[in-house]
């Protein structure tokens, strides 16, 4: 009786495990300056157009975003406070994103700046997730 009751309860953790309806994504945030600002981290499903947010430190760099549906996503990010200025001397905030020049290497040459779509599967870790192109990142998926 005691077997029959381990292998029911290993069974059920089992059952529980494969039918997981999220997946986990990992990745880290990167800035073009000595220290990394307060931001806001966006995920957005590019089928629903539902976002995700995450809230990251002054100098916090890995991230993790929990119980995400599966799909197809894209990342970008916000900073908190206004820290740029445009030609018209105007301050906003800056945006960056998970672009096709970070595994390019963001180098002179790399030079789609798009937003990468990455997949996110039922019951697995989506990693290495770099919201690093702060240069020129397109940003048509605005955040609210």
């Amino acid at each position: 009786m005691k077997n029959l009751f381990i292998l029911l309860f290993l069974s059920s953790i089992l059952l529980t495990s494969c039918s997981s309806t999220s997946g986990t994504v990992k990745g880290t945030v990167c800035y073009p300056s000595e220290y990394i600002p307060a931001m806001n981290v966006y995920l957005k499903n590019k089928e629903t157009s539902k976002i995700y947010s995450l809230d990251i430190k002054e100098n916090q760099k890995p991230f993790k975003f929990k119980k995400i549906p599966a799909g197809n996503y894209i990342a970008f990010a916000y900073t908190v406070q206004e820290i740029s200025t445009d030609a018209n001397n105007k301050s906003a905030i800056a945006n960056g994103g998970y672009t096709h020049a970070v595994p390019c290497g963001l180098t002179v040459e790399c030079k789609d700046h798009s937003l990468l779509v990455f997949k996110v599967v039922n019951g697995k870790t989506t990693k290495n997730i770099e919201i690093c192109d702060w240069f020129g990142a397109v940003m048509a998926d605005k955040a609210p």
